[in-house]
């Protein structure tokens, strides 16, 4: 997209990009002072070029008009630059999505933070409430807090931000990731905890410490080995003694995966759940206190790394609350950027059912858990297929011809999605944006258009479409092939607008 040359007024922030380069060693071609005078914001072309040679094997001596070139580049150049002919690139394949709390905890169908980054960076301002109304594991509202760090341009500020959902996983995990610590307190508490979990899980192996093992926890013995489970509960009561609410809710995000990892799943990864074999499970001697204080020491390192360079100046607020009723008033929110589920749980991802065993050992009754799956978009059966838009609708009735079930199901999550739509335009303050990454699910091995469907809704609801970006989806916590046919390999990015100017 072009932007206007700048003017004389420019001539200071030029220099200051220069200066840039100069302080972090390197010398500027002719050709790349053009550059920056072509662009409204050079400082923000020199971070960008900066932050691409961190990334290089090789650095350079000399900063050419070459580290411009690609559309893995230009694409983030071509906002602050006229003249570049742009093809924006929404792959990030390569990129770390790991760093900071974004690697504390693995969470199915996660948005990168790179995608969440630039959409924050672009359509807001700094002090803006962002809005994630299906927060999941809490990407936005890290990269909310992390839009000011030693790593962004100097010009970058905080956002602030709220998430909601409705899994109780994913309120812990975007509580914890997107709340920076008193370090010395962390550290001085998660080490006394390890210490004596360590000291009562030998004691048990001796059999001096009897524990109770949970009574409202289904089939508990079919995912857990018996002296798992001890060494669990033992974990488990150390960490209920923490008094810090906060270092305990981190706790339990280390015990959480932890759980995952020593339970008898086939892989602890996959988004569907199954049990070893039988073969498999004769063989099977997971270390419960070998694995909880390695993932506690990796949890430990990202959240320094995160609470040393985040905003303590901008405020985020987690809330358990249904994005078809959001608990904002009309035109309180300055950007939505979110990544909804792509279809009902019951065929496509069950958020619920891959956390329910980390849900049950956080305390959470089966029957409760059942409550929230059937609350999930699409969650209820209704006997009509018809929906508002006309491309689903044809979509549906030929689902409808081979399986009437699977189509009412579908068509009964787009009713409550067009909810959840309505919902966001109602909160979100006139002239600002939506920004919804959505990927193109299947319904009998036949593709199902989430971008036109999306754009057809947000149209009739009142929004207007900007601009849909396309991504292939690198890596992704999906299986590419199921019994109901290929999975989601790309993801649609699509800006919406609320009228204004």
């Amino acid at each position: 997209m072009g932007v206007p040359k700048p003017t004389e007024m420019s001539e200071e922030k030029i220099q200051r990009a220069l200066h840039m380069f100069l302080e972090a060693g390197f010398n500027i071609s002719p050709g790349v002072i053009k550059i920056l005078s072509d662009s409204n914001e050079p400082e923000k072309v020199a971070q960008l070029i900066l932050e691409k040679i961190e990334d290089m094997k090789e650095k350079p001596i000399i900063i050419l008009p070459e580290l411009f070139e690609g559309p893995k580049f230009k694409e983030s150049l071509g906002y602050f630059v006229s003249g570049l002919e742009i093809e924006e690139d929404w792959d990030f394949a390569g990129t770390n999505t790991q760093k900071y709390t974004h690697g504390l905890h693995a969470y199915p169908a996660r948005m990168i933070p790179q995608i969440a980054h630039r959409l924050i960076e672009r359509y807001s301002s700094p002090y803006d409430l962002v809005l994630d109304p299906f927060c999941g594991s809490g990407t936005v509202l890290v990269e909310a807090l992390l839009m000011r760090s030693h790593e962004r341009a100097d010009t970058d500020l905080p956002r602030n931000a709220v998430g909601n959902d409705i899994n109780p996983l994913a309120l812990l995990l975007a509580k914890v990731k997107s709340k920076p610590l008193d370090l010395n307190a962390l550290e001085k508490n998660m080490g006394s905890l390890v210490k004596n979990v360590e000291e009562d899980i030998a004691e048990s192996r001796r059999g001096r410490i009897q524990v109770e093992t949970p009574k409202a926890f289904p089939n508990l013995t079919h995912w857990f080995k018996d002296y798992v489970i001890n060494e669990l509960i033992v974990i488990q009561q150390n960490i209920n003694k923490l008094l810090d609410n906060n270092v305990r809710d981190f706790a339990n995000v280390c015990f959480s995966l932890t759980v995952r990892k020593v339970s008898n799943i086939y892989n602890p990864g996959d988004t569907f759940i199954k049990r070893l074999s039988s073969e498999k499970l004769k063989k099977y001697r997971p270390d419960v206190m070998t694995t909880f204080k390695r993932h506690t020491t990796e949890a430990i390192s990202l959240m320094k790394a995160f609470s040393r360079i985040c905003s303590r100046e901008a405020e985020v607020n987690v809330t358990f609350a249904d994005a078809r009723e959001l608990p904002f008033s009309d035109e309180s929110v300055d950007l939505i950027v979110t990544s909804p589920p792509y279809g009902e749980e019951r065929n496509t991802i069950s958020y619920t059912r891959w956390s329910k065993l980390s849900s049950l050992w956080l305390g959470y009754e089966s029957s409760f858990i059942r409550r929230i799956e059937k609350a999930s978009l699409g969650g209820r059966d209704h006997p009509n297929l018809e929906t508002s838009s006309q491309t689903l609708n044809e979509t549906l009735q030929t689902v409808a011809k081979s399986d009437i079930k699977l189509a009412k199901a579908a068509a009964q999550y787009f009713r409550d999605y067009y909810k959840s739509l309505e919902e966001m335009y109602r909160v979100l303050n006139e002239g600002h944006f939506c920004c919804i990454v959505v990927g193109n699910r299947s319904i009998k091995r036949k593709r199902i258009p989430m971008d036109i469907i999306t754009r057809e809704f947000g149209e009739e609801i009142g929004f207007i479409h900007i601009k849909t970006h396309y991504r292939k989806i690198p890596t992704k916590a999906l299986p590419w092939v199921c019994a109901k046919g290929e999975t989601i390999a790309r993801e649609n990015v699509i800006i919406l607008k609320k009228g204004g100017p």
